[in-house]
């Protein structure tokens, strides 16, 4: 009996410390799935996000009058806007 209850115990204890956050993120990004490819865009501060994916990482400009997460929101969605 006392090996059952010290199992349940160990089980129960483990089970507790496992449970931990998995947002390893900084407030000032987000992820999402581009056409199958992980990215992360993160906000600068200074009107510029950074997005990291497939190895490869790029700064742009945000356009005027857009924010953070409107951008994020467009990029993440796949939408492809076409200026003319």
């Amino acid at each position: 009996m006392k090996k059952l209850m010290s199992l349940a115990l160990f089980a129960l204890a483990l089970g507790f410390t496992s449970c931990g956050s998995d947002d390893d993120l900084p407030a000032n990004c987000r992820e999402c799935n581009v056409f199958s490819i992980n990215v992360t865009i993160c906000d600068n501060g200074d009107g510029t996000v950074t997005s990291t994916g497939a190895g490869q990482t790029e700064t742009t400009d945000i356009p005027d009058g857009v924010t953070f997460d409107e951008y994020v929101d467009t990029l993440c969605s796949g939408t492809i806007t076409i200026g003319l």
